[in-house]
């Protein structure tokens, strides 16, 4: 059914990387949330009324704010289409993000809504009438939400959406709350007592949690989070593919949202490379990255001499010795200057967040490791933080 949907509404749906389908798979989702949630909306409010039962009312509240978060995600893929400008070089793509971000604001309030509610139905506790309708009402409205859920899972998962993601989620909620209210109502048919403001406040304790959960996760890629160690590992994998690259290191990677992707990285080439060719590489790399993968990659290219025997030899020496030190530590940017009373040794270290170590400290341990040498030694050591 969901591939019939995405034939009739999304033309061209199977090429998920343009940007003109991804705005379609946005819109679609969200006026078929706006239709649904507000239909839902107006089954409840009309039971809940006649009923008297705070948790439905709670229910429908729930569902308008679920029609506002469908408006936000299709003005927020609208806003995600536009191309670079001035103002934003880097695109739009990012406001995704964002439209995660209010939806999951709107479900924290809308939650905090129902709990004061349910807090007052419970001080102040009135008849609750329950009938063939209510449950037929509620019945149809977890059958559109369900409808709900796997759509939005499915089209977030083709274009890699945190917003139709949190919507997913958002209709998971959803759910869980319809059937509490259904189960509420049934003990109250059946039994008699009254557990409509309880129900209500845990409806409103799994909103506001599950909420919160979402929030922190769209606002993670907004602070800029590690990148996916799949992409980290392909990235590498090619970079190395290419038979003039020694070794690369400092690799950056900053994302803007989905298909906007920009990379920073220090490749290795041997000194004794012609500069024109090695320049030319480069180039090919660079337009080989953004055909293939779409990635926007900028490189700084590290001469370094692989067949100098005492560089080689030192190379060796300090890489082991730096195991001893902490074996998640690693080194790059190796080089020796030699002068009339010492060699200053200079090289960077990628020390983990997690590790203790500074640069002073590494700094110490090999001044101690070469204090024996009849040589001088000086160190130069500079430390990086791994970015991904």
């Amino acid at each position: 059914m969901l591939k019939l949907f995405k034939k009739i509404f999304i033309k061209n749906y199977q090429d998920t990387a343009s940007s003109r389908v991804r705005y379609s798979y946005g819109v679609s989702a969200g006026l078929f949330g706006i239709i649904s949630n507000l239909l839902m909306a107006i089954g409840k409010v009309a039971v809940g009324i006649i009923s008297g039962s705070i948790a439905i009312i709670g229910d429908a509240v729930n569902n308008l704010s679920d029609t506002a978060s469908s408006v936000t995600t299709v003005v927020g893929f609208k806003i995600a289409a536009k191309p670079a400008d001035k103002d934003h070089p880097y695109g739009h793509a990012r406001f995704e993000y964002v439209t995660g971000l209010i939806i999951a604001t709107v479900m924290i309030i809308v939650g905090i809504t129902i709990g004061k509610s349910a807090i007052d139905k419970i001080i102040s506790p009135t008849d609750i009438s329950i009938s063939a309708v209510t449950y037929a009402v509620l019945g149809v409205s977890v059958l559109f939400k369900l409808f709900q859920l796997f759509l939005y899972r499915d089209f977030g998962k083709s274009i890699k959406s945190e917003a139709l993601k949190a919507a997913g989620q958002d209709s998971r909620n959803d759910i869980i709350s319809t059937v509490a209210v259904i189960a509420s109502s049934v003990v109250i048919s059946t039994t008699g007592i009254n557990i409509d403001g309880y129900m209500g406040i845990a409806v409103a304790l799994f909103i506001i949690v599950s909420s919160v959960m979402l929030l922190i996760e769209s606002i993670n890629p907004l602070l800029g989070e590690k990148p996916d160690k799949a992409l980290v590992k392909s990235i590498r994998a090619k970079l190395i593919s290419y038979e003039s690259v020694r070794g690369i290191h400092d690799l950056m990677i900053h994302d803007y949202g989905v298909n906007t992707c920009f990379a920073v990285v220090h490749v290795e080439i041997d000194c004794r490379e012609d500069m024109l060719k090695a320049h030319d590489l480069i180039d090919n790399i660079e337009k080989d990255f953004i055909n293939e993968m779409g990635i926007h990659l900028v490189i700084h290219m590290d001469p370094v001499d692989t067949q100098n025997e005492e560089t080689n030899f030192h190379l060796a020496k300090c890489t082991s010795l730096l195991k001893t030190v902490d074996p998640s530590i690693s080194l790059h940017d190796f080089r020796m200057v030699p002068g009339h009373t010492h060699t200053n040794i200079i090289f960077d270290v990628e020390v983990p967040f997690e590790s203790k170590e500074t640069s002073a400290t590494i700094k110490e341990y090999f001044e101690r490791a070469y204090s024996k040498e009849s040589e001088k030694f000086f160190f130069v050591i500079e430390l990086d933080r791994p970015q991904s």
